[in-house]
């Protein structure tokens, strides 16, 4: 199980730059960012090697911040390879709610994080079907 780290901001200009700048001045690495336009607010996913550091220098700085447990699955960065994952997580009865990937080595590996209505049982799964989960980054 891993934390990504969740912040909530007005959807307005220079939030991104905002953020960003923030986490480079606490000298914090963003491994994957997404940002999802929810109205009048922008919710902005965040994975980092230290999503607890990552949070409170967020909240330090007057940002509402939420930490949400997802289960970051290794996979083999070839055509097919989330079809094992898709089908292990639909055997095991996980509706995944959320998800995102990031390449880690072009032709090698890559991460795909998924937020399921059933966290414990989505790591379980992806670990039977042979996949193995990251706690760390």
């Amino acid at each position: 199980m891993y934390n990504e780290v969740q912040v909530f901001a007005e959807n307005k200009s220079g939030k991104l730059a905002k953020v960003a700048g923030v986490l480079g001045n606490a000298g914090i690495n963003i491994i994957n960012f997404q940002i999802a336009d929810v109205g009048q607010f922008g919710a902005f996913k965040i994975l980092t090697a230290d999503p607890d550091k990552t949070a409170q220098v967020l909240r330090d700085a007057g940002m509402v911040v939420a930490l949400n447990p997802v289960t970051v699955v290794e996979i083999a960065d070839k055509p097919g390879a989330l079809v094992a994952l898709g089908n292990a997580l639909t055997d095991a009865g996980v509706n995944v709610l959320d998800a995102y990937g990031c390449l880690l080595e072009k032709g090698e590996r890559a991460i795909f994080v998924v937020h399921g209505d059933k966290a414990d049982l989505a790591e379980k799964a992806a670990k039977s079907a042979g996949f193995t989960t990251l706690s760390e980054l």
